[in-house]
């Protein structure tokens, strides 16, 4: 093997891990967006609701996101599942958290390490359960 060929290796596999890292956000951008307008469609329904809870919802739903991402990245890369997983988490709260900047939203150092965490750990649990889900071989 060549030198030319082990380098188009190695950048073949970092093109493989960034589209299904991004499109694996996509998916999980899509989920939260689908389940914050569910949310917001429940709370216009119910009446009002304690500020408070805000934060914790929309954390709660960013966390649904992270484990779309996570499963829907590993699906598409279908090895190294925690890893993906993590790094799909921390790329949503990434995004999530650039663009609450973008809005002049102020975010406590706690909180968004709070955040972080659980986006990452979701992002992980979808990885795991991605690479250890069997895929049907089907038999004509």
């Amino acid at each position: 093997m060549t030198k030319y060929s082990e380098i188009s290796n190695k950048n073949s596999e970092a093109i493989k891990i960034t589209r299904s890292l991004l499109l694996g956000c996509a998916v999980g951008v899509a989920v939260s967006a689908a389940l914050l307008s569910l949310s917001a469609v429940i709370f216009v329904k119910f009446g009002s609701l304690p500020v408070d809870y805000l934060s914790l919802i929309t954390t709660f739903i960013g966390a649904f996101g992270a484990f779309a991402a996570g499963y829907s990245a590993v699906r598409l890369y279908r090895k190294r599942g925690l890893l993906i997983g993590v790094c799909a988490g921390a790329f949503l709260f990434l995004l999530v958290f650039i663009t609450g900047l973008a809005k002049g939203i102020e975010n406590d150092l706690i909180g968004s390490l709070i955040k972080l965490g659980v986006f990452a750990v979701m992002g992980a649990i979808g990885g795991v359960v991605s690479v250890n889900k069997k895929t049907k071989v089907k038999r004509y």
